[in-house]
């Protein structure tokens, strides 16, 4: 299988990202409502919390949704979406990368000339989130296909549903003569001076 295309990605995925945003949005609430919140003392902690958050609300938000099906597999689970999409939530770093353990399963997800899950023809992409420099909000919800450890595409799920609206521009006025507009300094004096 070739390298994700975001041409046949993108469209599948926007029949969900409705669910999939809020899903991540809600989970990033939990965590900082949560008495774990500023004592948990390891990063991965918080995403493990958060991740348990994120696949309970997917799996509620996409549960009736007859195109979505759970894949549960070695302490992970997976969606696929119309059978054309496997995607599974991470976090990432700034640069949109997620750190895995580096089992075979990981690093196979990222291999596209492996078959995965007897799928052969699926397209294997994250939904990541990123954090802002001091990791207290989210900054960005993405979608990001990799080829091993490159980032081959990467688009905003934030930035999806927004299209650039053109401002109505003010009707150009007619044109008027420059002697009309300009008046050059001392032309009155000289105008009076002729009259004169």
């Amino acid at each position: 299988m070739p390298i994700p295309s975001e041409a046949t990605v993108r469209p599948i995925l926007d029949d969900i990202r409705e669910q999939v945003v809020s899903a991540i949005q809600e989970a990033w609430k939990d965590w900082l409502a949560s008495d774990f919140n500023g004592v948990w003392r390891c990063k991965r902690s918080r995403a493990n919390f958060v991740w348990e958050q994120i696949i309970e609300r997917a799996n509620k938000a996409l549960l009736e949704h007859d195109a979505v099906h759970m894949i549960h597999g070695q302490e992970t689970i997976k969606f696929l979406v119309r059978d054309t999409v496997l995607f599974r939530f991470k976090k990432a770093d700034e640069m949109g990368r997620s750190s895995n353990v580096a089992t075979q399963l990981a690093l196979a997800f990222h291999d596209h000339g492996q078959d995965l899950f007897d799928l052969p023809e699926v397209q294997r992409v994250e939904v990541v989130y990123k954090l802002n420099r001091l990791e207290t909000q989210l900054e960005d919800i993405c979608v990001v296909a990799r080829n091993g450890d490159q980032i081959a595409w990467e688009y905003s799920l934030l930035d999806a549903g927004e299209a650039a609206v053109p401002l109505p521009m003010p009707a150009p006025k007619p044109e008027r003569p420059a002697t009309a507009i300009v008046k050059l300094k001392g032309a009155a004096d000289d105008r009076k001076k002729r009259q004169d």
